[in-house]
């Protein structure tokens, strides 16, 4: 589980996937749509965030240019994707979809993806996937996780502001975690771990309610 590497202050050499716009946005649970391997490489620590107080981040098996092992799931605009892993799962960028997880012959990973600016479409995306959706799904939404105040704070820390991406982690034993990442200013593929939390997985019922208008 990658959830340990996550330190920080950790800085990470990653491009982040792009988004798919989705073909027909009706709403569909479709296949992770194909993505070319994204490595994150770990790429020491940012003296403006790590608290050098801390254990070093060997203690976590965090080592200079070493991979962080991850499957990626596409946020499509107007479908739920899912894939098929018994391993973590990272997806975003997040601002208020759901991240599920369920059991129907074998392990699935979700991602509903709604879409802020249109009303419509969100309603189809969370109409299917609540009708589709088996009763041992758990989900949780990783934007709740963090308020603006506490973000603020953290870009704050910074001489040259970053810009800042969630991410949801679901991990091979179907724990739920929201991560903060900021790209740092001047860099395409330079982020740092802005924090990790442990989300409360929802259960069927409530994201039912989640789902329904």
């Amino acid at each position: 589980m990658i959830e340990k590497y996550f330190v920080l202050g950790a800085r990470f050499k990653w491009t982040c996937p792009g988004a798919d716009p989705g073909k027909t946005k009706d709403g569909s649970i479709i296949p992770n749509p194909p993505r070319a391997p994204s490595t994150m490489v770990y790429d020491g620590l940012d003296g403006e965030l790590y608290d050098l107080s801390a254990p070093h981040v060997s203690t976590v098996g965090l080592s200079m240019r070493m991979s962080i092992p991850y499957s990626w799931l596409v946020y499509a605009h107007g479908h739920t994707t899912k894939l098929s892993t018994g391993g973590d799962v990272l997806t975003g960028p997040m601002s208020g979809c759901l991240i599920t997880v369920w059991t129907d012959q074998r392990r699935y990973v979700g991602h509903v993806g709604t879409v802020e600016s249109s009303v419509a479409v969100n309603k189809k995306v969370k109409a299917a996937f609540a009708a589709a959706m088996p009763q041992n799904t758990i989900g949780f939404n990783p934007a709740n996780e963090w308020g603006f105040d506490e973000i603020g704070a953290k870009l704050a820390k910074f001489k040259k502001r970053p810009t800042f991406s969630i991410l949801a982690l679901v991990t091979s034993a179907n724990q739920f975690y929201s991560i903060l990442m900021l790209r740092l200013q001047g860099s395409q593929n330079e982020w740092c771990v802005g924090g990790i939390k442990k989300a409360t997985a929802m259960n069927h019922q409530a994201l039912k309610l989640a789902l329904t208008p």
